[in-house]
């Protein structure tokens, strides 16, 4: 694998090297025969030559022609199938916020086991390890998930090749990048006990600052008609979220709100997200065949509508004429509907290809991270336009998602089995797994990451007819934009004419 000049650097950065293997048809088919090894992937270039990265390590870190080599080894089943996740794994940020530093796979004095899967370390002598500058140095090789867990509870640094200096693992990274380091043992003694006793004596000293300075509530001026709005509100509120997450009472919904905000607050809070995806939103419409609204679309560039084939369902394969009369409704945001603009759909499937699509497209296109937040953006219910912001379930905890949501509705087992016998369900490695309350008319909405950026199409749920015969869904997913590009710029290639599937307006 050859990593070639690029000229979106920060598109480039988006992307992990796992993510352009994928690209290759040929890799695609070795690693599905691999499936239970280990991929390695060594540098040729960097501060250490034939140094190991993980599959998630940045493209925007590899240099320019760099030569990737690419084997697969036994896995040892020291590596477990679930990471806990330290820190945050977008690559949104420019590449001079990420630093590489590199560590021998096997230790100093007393430390014989250093990496968790035995064959690594007889296949390479130095992993590669990308962090960012303001992580700490613990919680950097903790999230990379190749070295044992023993050298976080001893009392363990890296010391520094060329140099005495030695950094401790509650130290930043910043300072560490292109160097080369080996794990030491320090101390023997076990981390935890003494964390843990400082963790409670700050705890301790936390509760007695809140309590020392605690004082009646303060009314707000002139917030009484306010108050009185989110009192009236807060019942259905409070109804909504238990039936989504299924919480009985109200102490749940309490822990609930003090683990989702914090989440949240981090995620689209800031005003310039808001106002970016409000601008963004203005481009998403409803679709409605005669009349009736069918699902959601939205601009993607110029005047071509990108939605979901079963929105417009069938149509003729050789005229590629609807079947139906379409309408795109755009500003339909409140039930009156005083501004909305009603566009006619043209009858035929359109094509349209001319030059690099990226460059036209309303949207900043990124491959989809593994995990953190997105928002989605359409018209759930065949209703109003909506925004939603949620999060994506990795997919090592696809398992778990999809076994506490049968536990908790265990009634209907049964149903769920024959639906996804009747439907065939299944995941593909192009889908964006989460959590959403965008059912029918939500179908081809737009989905954006943490950074705004356009990462996928809504497309549907594993769903099933649950209490009173409503609506339910085990989880729901989106298709990531990538493929879809990739499809159309493939289908160009294919078509004399230059053709690809897109509606018209």
């Amino acid at each position: 694998f050859v990593r070639k000049k690029r000229d979106d650097q920060k598109h480039i950065c988006n992307r992990t090297v796992l993510d352009a293997l994928n690209t290759n048809k040929t890799f695609r088919k070795i690693k599905e025969n691999n499936m239970d090894k280990e991929i390695v992937i060594r540098r040729s270039k960097g501060a250490v030559p034939r140094a190991a990265v993980k599959t998630d390590f940045p493209c925007c870190l590899i240099e320019n022609d760099e030569l990737l080599d690419i084997t697969f080894i036994k896995n040892s089943g020291n590596v477990p199938s679930k990471k806990k996740i330290t820190g945050r794994l977008s690559f949104s940020n420019e590449p001079e916020n990420i630093v590489t530093f590199n560590i021998k796979t096997k230790g100093g004095k007393k430390v014989k086991p250093l990496m968790k899967n035995n064959e690594l370390k007889m296949k390479v002598d130095d992993v590669c390890v990308y962090a960012f500058k303001e992580d700490k140095l613990k919680a950097a090789l903790q999230r990379d998930g190749r070295f044992i867990d023993a050298i976080f509870k001893k009392h363990c640094a890296l010391s520094e090749f060329g140099s005495e200096t030695i950094h401790e693992m509650s130290s930043t990274v910043e300072h560490l990048d292109g160097k080369h380091f080996e794990v030491i043992v320090i101390s023997d003694n076990n981390q935890s006990d003494s964390q843990n006793e400082h963790e409670e004596t700050q705890k301790r000293n936390t509760m007695k600052s809140i309590n020392h300075s605690t004082n009646s509530p303060k009314i707000i001026p002139d917030s009484e008609e306010i108050l009185a709005i989110l009192r009236d509100q807060h019942k259905d509120l409070l109804k909504t979220l238990k039936e989504r997450e299924k919480l009985k009472d109200n102490s749940p919904v309490q822990m609930f709100f003090r683990a989702e905000y914090d989440k949240n607050v981090q995620s689209f809070s800031e005003v310039k997200k808001v106002k970016q995806l409000t601008r963004l939103s203005d481009s998403v419409c409803q679709i409605r065949v005669e009349g009736s609204a069918r699902g959601t679309g939205f601009l993607l560039f110029d005047r071509f509508i990108l939605t979901n084939a079963h929105v417009i369902g069938e149509f003729d394969p050789f005229t590629r004429k609807l079947s139906k009369t379409f309408t795109a409704v755009f500003g339909y945001e409140d039930l009156e509907a005083r501004e909305t603009k009603c566009v006619p759909v043209k009858e035929h499937v359109a094509a349209y290809y001319h030059g690099k699509i990226n460059v036209d497209s309303r949207y900043i296109h990124a491959p989809p991270p593994n995990r953190g937040g997105i928002c989605i953006v359409g018209h759930p219910s065949e209703g109003v336009k909506k925004i939603e912001p949620c999060f994506i379930i990795g997919k090592e905890n696809l398992q778990e998602a999809a076994d506490k949501h049968t536990s908790e509705n265990a009634n209907f087992i049964h149903v769920m089995r024959q639906q996804s016998l009747a439907e065939k369900w299944e995941m593909h490695d192009n889908q964006i797994i989460y959590n959403s309350c965008f059912f029918h008319g939500s179908s081809g909405s737009p989905v954006f990451d943490e950074d705004c950026y356009l990462i996928g199409v809504h497309t549907g749920g594993y769903a099933y007819k649950g209490e009173n015969v409503k609506t339910r869904s085990i989880m729901e997913y989106a298709y990531s934009m990538q493929p879809i590009l990739e499809s159309i710029i493939t289908q160009v290639f294919m078509h004399v004419q230059h053709t690809i599937s897109f509606n018209n307006v």
